[in-house]
């Protein structure tokens, strides 16, 4: 585990200097460096984060198919939890608040984060486990924990960009008590804020895992 300690800020902007039109969306793939605006409530965080994507093994394939009620029983196993949404944020942009893991404009080959998107059956995920197995197997474009070396947090936390979406505890203000961070393998844009509140507990989906946390002790 890697020890995250700071001060959290709930709102923090950047100003933006690359704007892209995807669709009908608008996403950032640059800000002004060292031009952070914190605003919002402030939470002094001393967390132990898990260094790698459950099962925390480097070389090992990410856990996939978890709903927030299985990660969370999962960390609990092990004496641990799930990281909340606050912790997450700081072990991912760090002690100077940076948007990405590695610094202030999207770079594609440093983390796995720019796979094509692949059409999805997603009648599949309304059958039997194994089916559902089958096309998540299908799906399928992680990397083994650890393998982008250069997709690491300021506090050393591993692919938290890309891989898989990652189980959070959300904020008390948000709708379900579990969120989706970090985007995955087809998200490049994809920062360090920029949170998936939109899914119960129980969803889970061919891109789904998680990491956990502990209190130091």
């Amino acid at each position: 585990m890697r020890l995250v300690q700071g001060v959290h800020h709930d709102d923090v902007g950047h100003v933006c200097t690359d704007v892209r039109q995807e669709g009908k969306v608008e996403h950032c793939y640059r800000y002004a460096e060292h031009m952070t605006l914190l605003e919002g409530p402030s939470t002094e965080i001393a967390v132990c984060v898990d260094q790698y994507e459950a099962p925390n093994v480097r070389g090992a394939k990410p856990m996939v198919l978890q709903s927030y009620r299985s990660a969370e029983k999962w960390c609990a196993k092990r004496d641990k939890r799930l990281c909340t949404e606050q912790e997450w944020e700081l072990a991912c942009e760090g002690p100077q608040h940076q948007p990405w893991v590695y610094g202030w404009a999207v770079d594609r080959k440093l983390c796995n984060s720019a796979k094509a998107w692949k059409s999805v059956d997603f009648a599949a995920f309304d059958k039997d486990r194994d089916t559902a197995r089958k096309e998540s197997d299908r799906l399928w474009q992680g990397s083994t924990s650890g393998r982008y070396k250069t997709c690491v947090s300021p506090f050393g936390v591993v692919d938290m960009m890309g891989n898989v979406e990652e189980w959070v505890t959300s904020r008390s203000s948000r709708k379900w008590p579990g969120a989706l961070m970090g985007g995955f393998w087809a998200k490049p844009w994809t920062g360090c804020r920029g949170t998936n509140d939109a899914h119960q507990p129980t969803f889970a989906f061919y891109e789904t895992g998680f990491r956990c946390c502990r209190d130091p002790k």
